[in-house]
């Protein structure tokens, strides 16, 4: 069987390929979309709270610690530019928008060192305001939240096809890379040429390129979600703790009323730093521990946001059970930084490195700067310490 030959080769089924394969395809390039066999498009955004932040996971006095202002400012910026740009822009390109909820997001702390680092945070301008209560604070811009993930898979699956990208289910197992190509070699399917290939899939970067191996490790998290069936009105609200250990959504669909709660993490064995649980007997006390977690911390903030006095009222008003608990998987890469910039050694190879703490609306803003990356060699939306140095492409649009 001949190989097939694309533009670009996108490896991965998360927003970040699928929206690099969809934007580069509307400018008429050849695309090819690769993603493992048993893996569905958008597979990971099931097993999520399913929302766009409006920054970062992670504390941004992180950041400013790590790298400066500076760079600290652009990768909150790299956040709230995504949302906004998903928002007005991709939504409607692939008619998805009423789909969506937006939701008034807060900052929590449980801790009175939290509380000093959100007042940093505040102080610095990372794009929070105060409230009446000391420990939370008020996000600037609204996250967004999916009412019908399976919706907006179906709608991207059909903006794909719209726009002639080709799917190709099978695990991606070694890709070589010369001055003018890049080849991608396959568990079961052909081998294909490209001129360049965007690697992102974190978890699996490093079986590709094994010099990652010891960068991209896993982390692992949970998932709890609480249900109940109710007609009362009231506003939707998403929150995250100072830290990030925590972060959770509340909002109705119909009569629907669901929770969804990811962390804490710290409650985990080893704080699952480092480690894949999903496929480990955990102790069912860890389970009932992170469920007295969120029934003793975090259905308060609920409380308070709804101005309801008790805990007791509040579950007599929406009574809300568990209905599915899940380890998950994720990335956590040497940096929080949301690198779009060289893997290879030949500058064929682009990659978005930076998920951790950055999230679904980081993998919209990095697929518009990929588009870019492609087609000019450079965007202005990257910080010129990350822009590539040895990428050059066929596809430079001149004046």
């Amino acid at each position: 069987m001949s190989e097939q030959e694309f533009d670009v080769a996108v490896v991965g089924a998360g927003v970040f390929s699928c929206f690099s394969a969809l934007l580069l395809a509307q400018e008429g390039l050849k695309i090819g979309l690769i993603y493992p066999e048993k893996t569905e498009l958008l597979g990971s955004f099931f097993s999520s709270l399913r929302t766009c932040w409006p920054s970062l996971n992670d504390p941004p006095t992180r950041a400013e610690v790590a790298h400066g202002h500076e760079v600290a400012l652009y990768l909150h910026e790299f956040c709230s530019k995504g949302i906004a740009y998903f928002q007005h822009s991709l939504l409607p390109l692939i008619g998805d928008n009423s789909n969506w909820i937006s939701s008034s997001c807060l900052r929590i702390s449980t801790k009175d060192f939290e509380t000093d680092e959100l007042e940093d945070a505040f102080k610095l301008g990372f794009g929070l305001k105060k409230t009446e209560l000391k420990n939370v604070y008020l996000e600037e811009n609204n996250s967004l939240i999916c009412k019908n993930p399976e919706e907006f898979q179906n709608t991207i699956y059909q903006a794909l096809q719209r726009n002639n990208v080709h799917l190709i289910s099978s695990a991606a197992v070694k890709i070589n890379e010369t001055q003018s190509s890049c080849s991608i070699e396959f568990k079961n399917h052909p081998k294909i040429n490209c001129e360049i290939a965007v690697l992102g899939n974190t978890l699996n970067i490093s079986k590709l390129l094994p010099r990652y191996e010891k960068i991209l490790i896993p982390m692992s998290d949970t998932l709890f979600e609480y249900h109940c069936k109710s007609n009362i009105a009231f506003p939707s609200i998403s929150f995250r703790a100072a830290n990030g250990h925590v972060c959770a959504t509340f909002f109705s669909n119909h009569d629907d009323v669901y929770l969804k709660i990811s962390g804490p993490r710290f409650l985990l064995p080893g704080a699952g730093a480092g480690i894949d649980l999903t496929n480990s007997h955990i102790d069912e006390k860890v389970f009932q521990n992170i469920e007295k977690y969120h029934s003793e911390i975090l259905f308060g903030i609920i409380q308070n946001y709804l101005e309801i006095k008790t805990r007791e009222e509040l579950l007599s008003q929406l009574p809300l059970s568990l209905v599915s608990k899940k380890i998950l998987v994720d990335c956590y890469p040497c940096d929080e930084l949301p690198v779009v910039g060289e893997f290879g050694k030949l500058g064929r190879i682009l990659g978005n490195t930076g998920w951790l703490a950055t999230g679904f609306s980081a993998g919209f803003w990095a697929a518009k700067i990929i588009k870019e990356l492609v087609l000019n060699e450079k965007s202005v939306d990257l910080h010129s310490r990350l822009q590539p140095r040895r990428l050059f492409t066929s596809f430079v649009k001149t004046k």
